[in-house]
């Protein structure tokens, strides 16, 4: 497994290298037609609309329409949200928009100053792909700091029932609640924790464009309700909507630290959370047995 990563990781990197002359071209024209305030804030408000409208197309169409029908075997929480319910479908979209169409312009016109300050990058020389990777991964280091103990934050007492709760309603989320959310908290959990790593960086903002794309990539797949293979496990995130005490990170390591996955770890949702590579389920990989046994039992 360490030999394919490396492997993949040298063949992206030779990639980059043998296009960066067409990369850099491209930007250059990209980044001629617009200052740097509107790079800034509609360059990257375009980069989250294309990600998520786009992923969330095709889950929507599928908790939607039940179809197609392989997904469904798929689904984390059998029988939640077959098929979503339109009402509450709609509130939601309606929220998303108004985080993205409102509160996401807003931050970025409100930081475009400290992202001059700190130096961030909007011409050329592209960066190379080793300070990509670098820079890739600080932010996620960053973003799990910042995302735990601010989502560790909205869970106490009255900061969960007047900002939080909201979010909680979908406890068998789906892909657009990963955004669904009360404005201080896309402010506090979203929109602060993915900017800062690329703003203590003074990173380019191709690189910022990169981790946006993917950070929206993540979190509406983890949002989804399905653990599809070759995709990121969303069992760790499904988990903390259905039980709200466990699992307040990204990446998991603060919660082992601080002990909030252990009723995560000795679920048969944590054994299941991995990348699969098979055509089946991990509910067929790693079947329920005491759920299996308490049925059995009960009949």
């Amino acid at each position: 497994m360490i030999a394919l990563v490396e492997s993949s990781v040298d063949a992206l990197a030779g990639v980059w290298q043998g296009s960066h002359d067409m990369w850099t071209s491209l930007w250059m024209r990209v980044s001629s037609s617009a200052s740097d305030f509107n790079l800034w804030v509609w360059g990257t408000l375009i980069s989250h609309l294309l990600v998520f409208w786009l992923l969330n197309a095709f889950y929507l169409t599928v908790d939607l329409t039940q179809k197609p029908k392989w997904m469904l075997k798929f689904k984390i929480q059998d029988g939640q949200n077959q098929p979503v319910d339109k009402a509450r479908l709609y509130s939601a979209i309606k929220r998303a928009l108004f985080n993205q169409l409102f509160m996401m312009p807003v931050f970025s016109a409100a930081s475009f100053g400290l992202a001059q300050a700190r130096g961030i990058e909007f011409g050329t020389p592209l960066p190379s792909f080793q300070t990509i990777i670098f820079h890739l991964a600080c932010y996620g280091v960053v973003e799990e700091i910042m995302f735990y103990y601010s989502h560790r934050l909205l869970h106490w007492g009255v900061l969960y029932k007047r900002i939080h709760k909201l979010h909680h309603e979908w406890t068998a989320p789906i892909g657009i609640t990963a955004i669904y959310a009360h404005p201080i908290e896309h402010l506090l959990s979203n929109l602060i924790p993915v900017a800062a790593g690329p703003l203590i960086m003074g990173s380019h903002l191709v690189v910022f464009w990169i981790w946006y794309s993917l950070a929206i990539f993540v979190t509406c797949t983890v949002h989804s309700g399905y653990h599809l293979p070759f995709m990121p496990s969303s069992e760790f995130h499904d988990f903390h909507h259905l039980k709200f005490t466990n699992n307040f990170g990204v990446l998991g390591f603060l919660d082992w630290l601080h002990g909030t996955d252990k009723t995560f770890r000795a679920s048969v949702q944590f054994q299941r959370h991995f990348t699969s590579m098979s055509p089946r389920s991990l509910k067929e990989i790693v079947p329920d047995v005491k759920a299996k046994a308490a049925d059995a039992k009960s009949n």
